[in-house]
């Protein structure tokens, strides 16, 4: 079995959004189906914001498409500079648990660390032991001091005194 990464490009736009739709199902996210569609179209046409892989596999001479990672860029001075964060990375079910993952991180470090990047983090759900144990002997250490917060912006946040 040969894993490998390749870029998506616009061409190939509605297969790697399905892979997101399949993620967001499996994950029981939220999904606006036509911001996620823009937030893609502005990562793949602008590196500077991250980059983007499918996970292709190949068997027996036959490649197959067994999930994607999406990395999204940012700036840390704790970490000396431009950091990662693993926005997404999905394998369909039946490619779980086969080692692609295991082969993967290293070839994403390598890939990220050529763009600059120094230091790369991630989510996981706090019920997924799986997803944990898996990260952290791959050597993602959990930051327990630090509790990750989001808040959603739109427009409408914009103080009417700094929009006009």
């Amino acid at each position: 079995m040969n894993i490998s990464l390749s870029t998506p490009t616009l061409s190939s736009l509605n297969k790697f959004l399905q892979l997101i739709d399949e993620l967001f199902d499996y994950e029981a996210l939220p999904q606006k189906a036509e911001q996620t569609m823009i937030a893609v179209k502005q990562l793949l046409s602008n590196p500077k914001l991250g980059q983007a892989w499918f996970i292709e596999v190949e068997q027996h001479g036959i490649k197959h498409i067994a999930g994607h990672i999406i990395v999204s860029y940012s700036f840390s001075l704790e970490h000396g500079g431009k950091i990662g964060l693993i926005d997404q990375f999905y394998l369909k079910a039946d490619w779980r648990q086969h080692g692609i993952g295991t082969e993967l991180l290293p070839q994403l470090e390598a890939l990220v660390i050529q763009d600059g990047v120094k230091a790369l983090s991630l989510e996981v759900n706090i019920g997924n032991a799986g997803a944990r144990n898996f990260y952290e002997k791959h050597g993602f250490t959990p930051r327990r001091q630090f509790c990750m917060m989001t808040k959603n912006l739109t427009e409408s946040h914009i103080p009417a005194t700094i929009a006009s």
